[in-house]
């Protein structure tokens, strides 16, 4: 299996090994970030405001504003390492280049959404409105 779940009361830590951004969809209120790897995929659906971190800083975006998107579609083809979902209803996903995707809580909308194939049939994670427990 090339991915692993390290589960402590505070988080899921995700190890992806072999999985890379395959696609990235733009809709009108949200965004989509597919992985994949032989074995699994993993879709992140990002529908609040979330900061992409890299090598040229920080930067804010939001899915419903789609002009603050254009830098996250140069993350196509970039290595995935890990995906972190905390108890807050945090999320962040670690790129092989040691960037960073990070969607806080919205407090008045889901702000996110996780679902795994294949290997990670399993993964399935939801922000409610304000932040909150994400699993089950």
């Amino acid at each position: 299996m090339k991915a692993q779940l390290i589960e402590s009361r505070e988080e899921h830590h995700w190890v992806l090994l072999e999985h890379g951004i395959t696609e990235i969809t733009v809709y009108q209120h949200a965004l989509r970030i597919r992985t994949w790897s032989l074995d699994g995929s993993t879709e992140v659906l990002l529908a609040g405001p979330f900061t992409l971190r890299g090598p040229n800083g920080e930067r804010r975006m939001n899915p419903a504003e789609p002009e603050t998107l254009g830098p996250v579609l140069a993350l196509v083809g970039a290595a995935i390492r890990s995906l972190t979902i905390r108890r807050d209803g945090a999320l962040e996903l670690q790129l092989g280049d040691g960037s960073v995707v990070a969607a806080p809580p919205d407090p008045r909308a889901d702000a996110w959404r996780v679902q795994g194939g294949g290997v990670l049939e399993g993964m399935a994670y939801r922000c409610p409105a304000g932040g909150g427990v994400p699993w089950e």
